[in-house]
């Protein structure tokens, strides 16, 4: 959809009333809060107003809404945390905002695990080596010398290691066997050992 396009979708909501009552519908709804907390809250911010007051202004009755002040209106920001323009956004443009940012979140976050995953892989690969070049008893030394959250992780990772370096797709997760089996099939794979 163009900007104009999106524009033109947008702006005749904008400024209505109704669009107002949606959006505090919904602020309240995503931060959980009940009419009673969204009256407590206007009346914390030095603005009483009652739960009935709040319901009359979000949920019509009988087809009909009460006008939102704006007085009203300019607690109902304030309580949300948002400026008075922000609030008369319509909730179409906030969706496709929020999911655009999370959007954008998720694509950095995946990054940022596809950085580490490299990092990890060639801690792993070094620790392999060096486990390999100075034998069994100094990889033993260092197992036994881990906590038990270490020496889990540890294995785990270096099975991850030797999976991908080995292409052993048919080998079982080593999350779902013993600690000394999980040591036992990773020397195996370490030291060049067949089963």
């Amino acid at each position: 959809m163009t900007d104009g396009a999106a524009n033109d979708r947008i702006m005749p909501g904008l400024m209505s009333e109704e669009n107002l009552a949606r959006r505090i519908a919904w602020e309240m709804a995503s931060r959980g809060w009940s009419q009673e907390r969204m009256a407590k809250t206007m009346t914390d911010a030095g603005h009483p107003l009652n739960q009935s007051s709040v319901s009359k202004n979000v949920h019509p009755q009988d087809g009909k809404r009460s006008a939102v002040r704006v007085d009203d209106a300019i607690v109902f920001a304030k309580g949300f945390g948002v400026t008075l323009d922000e609030l008369l956004i319509p909730l179409e443009a906030v969706w496709d905002s929020e999911f655009r940012d999370a959007l954008s979140r998720l694509h950095d976050i995946q990054q940022q695990r596809d950085a580490l995953d490299r990092e990890a892989a060639a801690l792993i690969t070094r620790m392999v080596k060096l486990a390999h070049t100075a034998g069994e008893e100094f990889f033993d030394r260092h197992m036994d010398a881990a906590t038990v959250t270490d020496r889990r992780r540890l294995l785990t990772e270096m099975h991850r290691w030797a999976q991908r370096l080995m292409a052993q797709a048919d080998e079982p997760a080593l999350a779902d066997l013993p600690d000394e089996e999980a040591l036992e099939r990773l020397r195996r794979i370490t030291y060049g050992e067949q089963p």
